[in-house]
């Protein structure tokens, strides 16, 4: 655990501090935190979601093993699967409502693997003394969150002032970030260009792409879901129509987020046709397969 905490740096020391602080001060000063943090808890931990914590913990495991069974992984990079998994393993399991179709999936890849991701990487890279870091990370926090604040009051114009001042400000600051980056890198780029920090830089994009299918399976059960449920509510349709219906869907869909999503359309606008086509399944097979766009 010793050897774990030295390889934080300053920032991640900083913001680590900070962050315990802060949820300090929130169960300290609010008699009610204790009981909606344990509301929180509850609602993460509800049965139904319980299986997706074991799969993901599994297929993680299995992952790591497989870079250790080639020689790829090394101590140093729990660190970095740590910070993915906060920060984006689990932004991406419980954004999977907002995810509808294909595209949604093209825009995560090219966001994982654009030209920002370099940029981010070497501004992460480089920190400041520990007490800068204490100082920066409240601060930048700060001004970061107030031209959100000052956006909800569009109709003022001097709060639309005050909100673009600001975001001007933390542009200026975050060029300020990337020059004294590249200056570093320049000046000590022996330190950069290691064997250690290509596979430090390479990890979160790695974990990303082949976290995608646990969350393109995760997509499809919440869609399935939603799909059954409407046709569960029909109480005009016999069991044996029902089970017939979904095991159409089921074949005919299959894994295809376009089709689940017209098969939806089917159980909610064409309640008729469910009732009385003679055929179902090849009605289902028909239009369940119209194509749409991604």
């Amino acid at each position: 655990m010793i050897e774990f905490f030295k390889l934080l740096s300053n920032r991640e020391i900083s913001i680590i501090i900070w962050t315990l602080l802060f949820f300090a001060i929130l169960v300290f000063k609010s008699k009610g935190s204790l009981l909606n943090l344990w509301s929180v808890i509850k609602v993460i931990f509800v049965k139904k979601i319980i299986p997706f914590y074991i799969i993901i913990g599994l297929y993680l495991f299995i992952i790591i093993n497989i870079f250790r069974e080639l020689s790829i992984w090394e101590f140093s990079l729990y660190k970095d699967f740590i910070y993915w998994f906060l920060t984006t393993g689990l932004v991406l399991f419980f954004g999977v409502s907002d995810i509808k179709n294909y595209k949604d999936f093209t825009k995560i890849i090219l966001t994982t693997t654009s030209l920002t991701t370099i940029l981010e990487f070497i501004v992460g890279f480089y920190n400041f003394s520990l007490i800068w870091e204490l100082i920066l990370i409240p601060s930048l926090t700060f001004i970061s969150i107030l031209p959100v604040f000052a956006d909800l009051k569009k109709d003022d114009p001097n709060t639309k002032i005050v909100a673009n001042f600001l975001k001007n400000v933390l542009t200026i600051i975050g060029f300020g970030f990337l020059i004294y980056g590249i200056y570093k890198l320049i000046v000590d780029y022996a330190d950069f260009f290691t064997l250690s920090n290509l596979k430090s830089f390479l990890l979160p994009p790695i974990f990303t792409l082949v976290f995608l299918p646990i969350i393109y399976y995760t997509v499809l059960y919440i869609k399935y879901e939603k799909v059954f449920e409407n046709l569960r509510r029909y109480k005009f349709l016999t069991l044996d129509r029902k089970k017939k219906i979904r095991s159409s869907i089921l074949r005919y869909a299959y894994i295809n987020l376009n089709y689940i999503e017209n098969a939806n359309k089917i159980i909610i606008f064409r309640k008729r046709e469910l009732q009385n086509e003679t055929d179902i399944k090849s009605y289902l097979r028909k239009n369940v397969k119209l194509k749409q766009n991604a």
